[in-house]
C-alpha cells in the first residue's frame, strides 16, 4: 500500500493478514502461468512496492530470487513480519511516493501488485518515476485489465480510488511512462503490465512522452 490512502489501510492490515494463506495460493498460480517472466537464472533481486501482508514477497521468495517488501503502512510491514519471520525476505516501512531509500536501479526487477488503480494520476506519475529509478530491467504491475465485474466496480467505488478512470487509459498511461510495455492476461480480470523502465530514472513525465512521440 502506499501513503495516498494513509490510515485506512493501516488500520485493516488484521484484516488483510486473515486472507494471507488464499493470496498465496492465488499468487503461486499466478507466478506458475508467468515463469519465464522471473527467471531466478536472469533475474536475482526484487523489490515489491506495496506489499502489504507479504503473500506475494512469500511466493517470490520461495522461486529462488532475494526479496524486498516495502509499504508506507506501518500495520501492513508489522503483519508481514509475522508472517514472514522465518523468511529471508527483507521487509521495512517506506513510501513510493517520496524517494525510497535505495539507490538508482538496485534491483533487477520492481513489482507492484493491486496499487496503481487507487492512486489519483499525479500520483501514479510519481510512482512510476519512482519504479523506473529503482529497476534496472524490468517493471511489472500486477493490476485489473478492463474485463471488470459488478462486485469489483463496487468495491472500487466504495474505496473511491481513481479506479474508473485507471482502467480507461491504463496501457496508454503506463507506455507513456516506459521504454516499452507488453501486456499479459493473467487472470481473467487482471494483467501483468510488464515494462521496461528508462536507463535514466529521473526523465520527467513531459520527457518520457516526448521519448514516445505523443503530446
Amino acid at each position: 500500500m502506499t501513503a495516498d490512502k494513509r490510515g485506512l489501510f493501516d488500520m485493516i492490515a488484521p484484516y488483510y493478514g486473515l486472507f494471507f494463506n488464499f493470496q498465496v495460493k492465488y499468487y503461486q498460480k499466478i507466478l506458475n502461468r508467468v515463469a519465464q517472466e522471473l527467471d531466478e537464472v536472469n533475474y536475482k533481486n526484487i523489490i515489491d512496492v506495496g506489499c502489504g501482508t507479504g503473500a506475494l514477497c512469500y511466493v517470490l521468495n520461495q522461486r529462488g530470487l532475494s526479496v524486498t517488501g516495502v509499504d508506507a503502512e506501518p500495520g501492513m510491514v508489522k503483519i508481514a513480519e509475522k508472517k514472514l519471520q522465518n523468511s529471508p525476505v527483507c521487509l521495512l516501512q517506506a513510501d513510493a511516493l517520496g524517494k525510497l531509500p535505495f539507490d538508482d536501479k538496485s534491483f533487477d526487477v520492481a513489482i507492484s501488485s493491486y496499487v496503481i488503480h487507487g492512486m489519483p494520476a499525479a500520483r501514479r506519475e510519481i510512482f512510476y518515476t519512482e519504479m523506473n529509478r529503482i529497476a534496472r530491467y524490468k517493471v511489472i504491475f500486477h493490476d485489473y485489465n478492463d474485463n471488470r465485474n459488478f462486485l469489483t466496480s463496487l468495491v472500487e467505488w466504495l474505496e473511491k480510488g481513481d479506479y474508473f478512470n485507471f482502467i480507461k487509459q491504463a496501457k496508454k498511461e503506463i507506455a507513456d511512462n516506459f521504454k516499452d510495455l507488453r501486456v499479459v492476461q493473467i487472470d481473467k480480470r487482471a494483467a501483468w503490465y510488464i515494462c521496461t523502465p528508462f536507463e535514466q530514472p529521473l526523465l520527467t513525465a513531459k520527457r518520457r512522452m516526448n521519448k514516445h512521440g505523443r503530446r
